[in-house]
């Protein structure tokens, strides 16, 4: 394993590289922008990455936990929008079954739904094992 690839940066633009503009265009990694910009935005979806606790060099390889937060703008009646949900989680599917790289595997291993009260969205998480090879 070329320890260099354990560079959270590299594998935040190894994700940036196969999530932007594929699952949503809107893409950011660690926080979301200001509140107000997302509030007063017209964006539909929204994807938020996150590596909270690094990735644990494990010599022969890395491994750490990777969260895909897949935001969705609720309906005009404040409904949680499921389909624009299921679209981002089928995208995200195809991106992790054609991923492939060298230097990284992914692997889906849970989601689960939420709400962001700051907001006002719907978010499902899904948790992802990154292992570094």
């Amino acid at each position: 394993m070329n320890k260099q690839n354990l560079n959270i940066s590299k594998i935040e633009t190894y994700l940036n590289d196969i999530l932007d503009g594929v699952v949503s265009n809107n893409t950011f990694f660690t926080t979301y922008p200001n509140v107000s910009v997302v509030k007063s935005s017209d964006w539909k979806d929204m994807v938020l990455v996150d590596i909270p606790s690094g990735v644990r060099d494990m010599d022969a390889m890395g491994t750490g936990t990777v969260f895909i937060g897949l935001y969705a703008r609720p309906l005009e009646s404040g409904k949680k929008n499921v389909a624009k949900m299921s679209e981002l989680e089928n995208k995200l599917n195809e991106v992790l079954e054609n991923a492939q790289d060298s230097r990284y595997m992914l692997k889906r291993s849970d989601v689960h739904s939420t709400y962001d009260d700051d907001i006002d969205w719907h978010c499902n998480v899904v948790e992802l094992t990154i292992l570094v090879l």
